[in-house]
């Protein structure tokens, strides 16, 4: 199977790796030199203290030859992807992002290809251009999208590679909500209280903060089974106690953080279905205030 992994991030170098273990992937980057470093250097992987290769192809540019697509680039860059994907020919392309702000994109794209979107549960942080660190294991799980077919790519993801397992999920949006409710949790706390993600479960006020912002994520959300979300909430957290959130990472970075895909998303569900979202009006405006001074504490 030939798959384009548009991206050459964390995630995006991470299935890269994994999947050029049964597929021909092609990581397609916005920078030409990631491109030729990937080409000539192919991927790196750490893992628990021991070094992975992959061999795979780069590009920049997006093309028609393709069986399959991975959109793993952040929610606020995919204006950028929309229309190099409009210019190719159909095909199945599975979005990859944090939040849920890119369900609105994609519900309004009208288009022929077959689209699906998924969630990466793996923790990984990008050391180089061509080298990523598996600092957290998971799965990646993915849906169907509107009147797709996925009985097309499961023969695909059969081949199972261990430690990067790819499930099957038959409802997109529960899927999705279970996912944005963790980062809902995790992320902006982290990047406000600058700290790694296991303080919020060692620190009693932290823990308290995180379990308000829970409620308030649950009653927006309409979600009916609060206790098995919470536990998958302080799972994550424990499980990644030692890594620092995207969110953080992006705030010291002063980048441009997935504040509007996973807050924003919140807030405009709160707005339509006429909840109040007073913790995370504060946590948007402190997070947005963060990237505008990086070096700020509250």
């Amino acid at each position: 199977m030939k798959i384009g992994i548009i991206g050459g991030g964390s995630v995006g170098l991470l299935c890269a790796c994994y999947l050029s273990l049964h597929h021909q992937v092609t990581v397609l980057t916005r920078r030409a030199e990631q491109a030729e470093a990937i080409c000539s250097d192919g991927i790196r992987l750490y893992k628990e203290g021991r070094e992975y290769s992959g061999e795979c192809e780069a590009d920049t540019e997006i093309n028609s030859s393709y069986d399959l697509l991975l959109v793993t680039v952040k929610q606020h860059q995919l204006g950028a992807v929309f229309p190099k994907l409009d210019q190719i020919k159909e095909t199945n392309i599975l979005f990859l992002q944090n939040g849920m702000a890119h369900i609105h994109e994609i519900q309004n794209w009208r288009t022929a290809h077959s689209l699906y979107v998924g969630i990466v549960e793996h923790g990984a942080v990008r050391k180089s251009d061509t080298a990523v660190e598996h600092t957290g294991l998971g799965a990646v799980k993915w849906s169907a999208f509107g009147h797709s077919s996925p009985e097309s790519l499961h023969p695909f993801f059969q081949q199972e590679t261990r430690g990067f397992p790819i499930v099957y999920e038959t409802d997109w949006h529960r899927l999705l909500t279970g996912k944005l409710i963790i980062n809902a949790c995790i992320n902006p706390l982290t990047a406000l209280l600058r700290v790694k993600n296991g303080e919020l479960l060692a620190s009693p006020a932290y823990f308290s903060y995180m379990k308000m912002i829970f409620r308030e994520a649950c009653t927006i959300l309409g979600l009916k089974d609060r206790e098995k979300a919470w536990e998958q909430v302080c799972a994550v957290c424990e499980n990644t106690k030692d890594n620092y959130s995207s969110m953080l990472i992006d705030v010291y970075a002063g980048r441009l953080t997935e504040a509007d895909a996973i807050i924003g998303y919140l807030l405009k569900e709160a707005e339509i279905s006429g909840h109040d979202a007073i913790h995370f009006e504060f946590l948007y405006r402190s997070i947005t205030a963060l990237r505008q001074k990086p070096d700020k504490v509250f």
